[in-house]
């Protein structure tokens, strides 16, 4: 037979849990001696892990009793009051979360000087985006531009919220950055109604960012300043390039602010 220790170890809880599920009456176990030692069948864990898993559902006690109490257990009305609490708790959540994120928007950042790579900690953020594009031609990104904005609605380029480009990108390495594929983004800060747009998310993490200007030869420098950063530091970035517009400024050639922001997000370093 099982020691209450070796029972809450093979079921990865604890001797205290094992101890209150027994005093509870909702797991009691299949002896018990005179000086007070609870012993356990190896069969017995089958049930005890079924319990354990009710309680991380949100079962009470008092409903887990109830479910031991019926011949052939039911957990529907037991799982949608949960569900419904879920949906409540989830609400609240994403209210709170929304005025976090736009307390963090509001945070206005010192602007940083051209060419002069630094780390930041970044908030997660979500974008639309657009198809993916082949190659960087001034026709290519007219299309892809107008097309990608016509989806998201006629006011959809006015809407607060960051946009630019997401491009496949490795290494930072500005002699591939002219036929890198890349897709056109803007941050999802309202529901697009009536649409299936499809959505990427940009990770909480730290970043490589610099601020360059947005011409291919101003991205080219920033990116190589970014290789030396990431070279003089031993930093290795994922291969997502998020190109950001900075400004209210409106969009020039190639549905870009005259000045922009490169971004690159660091891997975490292995232990």
């Amino acid at each position: 037979m099982l020691k209450i220790s070796e029972m809450a170890r093979l079921a990865d809880t604890t001797r205290r849990t094992l101890i209150f599920y027994d005093e509870a009456g909702v797991f009691s176990p299949a002896e018990k001696n005179a000086a007070g030692y609870r012993y356990y069948d190896y069969g017995q864990l089958y049930d005890l892990l079924f319990i354990l898993g009710l309680r991380k559902l949100g079962l009470s006690i008092s409903q887990i009793k109830a479910v031991q109490g019926q011949a052939t257990p039911e957990l529907g009305p037991q799982l949608v009051t949960i569900q419904n609490r879920l949906d409540q708790q989830i609400a609240e959540l994403s209210r709170i979360r929304s005025i976090i994120d736009q307390k963090v928007q509001q945070q206005a950042p010192t602007p940083l000087p051209h060419y002069v790579p630094r780390l930041v900690q970044r908030p997660r953020q979500v974008f639309w985006c657009s198809t993916a594009a082949a190659s960087c031609t001034e026709e290519e990104v007219a299309e892809l531009f107008a097309a990608f904005y016509q989806q998201l609605g006629d006011l959809a380029l006015m809407k607060t919220g960051q946009s630019g480009f997401i491009t496949d990108l490795p290494e930072a390495a500005p002699m591939g950055y002219e036929q890198a594929g890349f897709r056109i983004i803007k941050e999802a800060t309202a529901a697009i109604p009536d649409r299936a747009l499809p959505r990427i998310e940009k990770s909480a993490g730290q970043f490589v960012v610099v601020r360059v200007e947005n011409t291919t030869p101003g991205i080219c420098r920033g990116l190589a300043a970014i290789q030396r950063l990431c070279r003089d530091r031993q930093l290795t970035v994922t291969a997502d390039l998020w190109q950001l517009n900075l400004g209210d400024a409106a969009l020039t050639a190639h549905g870009g602010s005259p000045d922009g922001q490169l971004e690159y997000r660091v891997k975490p370093q292995a232990r």
